[in-house]
């Protein structure tokens, strides 16, 4: 069975997984969303909480609880806002495209800035200024996001909406950490490849540096970029939540801060859920292009 077949095979039950971790999670979570939702009006009486309970099916047993929401799920229906009432895939399919144009955008930025800034660190590895942007690298890694999004509403940068130029300063500040990370994973693949065998023949051969460095190290140390791609995607579409605050887009990550607070059951596992296969996908989606470019792993079987 070929490797990406297998991985095909393992979406299903992989999925039923996260959302089951999901639901018994916020289950158990401190915080009753019929005594928040009751908090938020006046005039509320025991019999309309238990018939807030009843309507959402929040007074039955968690197994039977899970298997309505399952059911419902399977046709894409994940019921309904606590909050607002409104049907969740509608909140869902109104934030997605801010947060996924983010998040898209920032993974641009990360690829484009950390790969040329990995080679250079690894063309030049040992001199005294690849020390010093290591060093300033590792200092721009630690900055909070939400501080390095504050300083740059102070600068200038513009505030709330959908515009592009809103987007491009919530993405530059959402891909920082992933342009220190992804350049760290690009140096240390670039001097692994400079130091196998094969490098050796080609420069005893009589090729070039430029030849050695671009023509052959870099084509092969690119491959655990494209690996790293499925992972990075759904790393800054979590990590969207602060920079969507911050920034006033009103996207998956703000949604989901809101349900948090209104301990919205349905958005929250509607959000999991949409989570989950995006990052499945992704994953699925790197392996694919990963057999793609390495030609030793095409027709491999386990």
């Amino acid at each position: 069975m070929s490797p990406l077949l297998r991985r095909l095979l393992l979406l299903p039950p992989t999925l039923l997984g996260i959302t089951l971790c999901t639901f018994l999670l916020l289950h158990v979570a401190p915080g009753d969303p019929a005594e928040v939702r009751a908090g938020m009006g006046r005039g509320v009486t025991p019999e309309s909480i238990a018939a807030f309970r009843a309507e959402y099916h929040l007074d039955e047993p968690l197994a039977t609880s899970y298997l309505h929401w399952l059911a419902r799920s399977a046709r894409l229906d994940f019921g309904r806002s606590l909050l607002d009432g409104q049907p969740v895939r509608d909140k869902l399919a109104a934030a997605l495209p801010a947060t996924l144009s983010l998040a898209l955008l920032a993974v641009a930025l990360a690829y484009l800035l950390a790969v040329p800034l990995g080679c250079a660190l690894a063309a030049s590895d040992g001199k005294r200024w690849t020390r010093l942007t290591t060093s300033a690298l590792y200092c721009l890694y630690a900055l909070p996001t939400a501080a390095v999004g504050l300083a740059a509403l102070f600068a200038g940068a513009p505030y709330g909406g959908r515009g592009a130029g809103v987007l491009f300063a919530a993405a530059s500040c959402l891909s920082l950490a992933a342009i220190v990370k992804l350049s760290r994973y690009q140096r240390g693949a670039l001097l692994s490849a400079l130091r196998a065998d094969w490098v050796r023949t080609a420069r005893a051969k009589g090729a070039s540096p430029a030849r050695v460095l671009y023509r052959h190290a870099l084509r092969n140390a690119l491959l655990p970029m494209v690996t790293l791609l499925g992972a990075e995607l759904p790393a800054l579409l979590s990590g969207s939540v602060i920079v969507e605050e911050v920034f006033g887009i009103h996207g998956l990550g703000l949604c989901g801060f809101d349900a948090v607070l209104a301990r919205d059951y349905p958005v929250l596992l509607g959000l999991t859920t949409l989570g989950a296969v995006l990052t499945l996908a992704g994953v699925l989606v790197a392996d694919a292009a990963y057999g793609l470019l390495d030609p030793r792993l095409r027709g491999r079987s386990t």
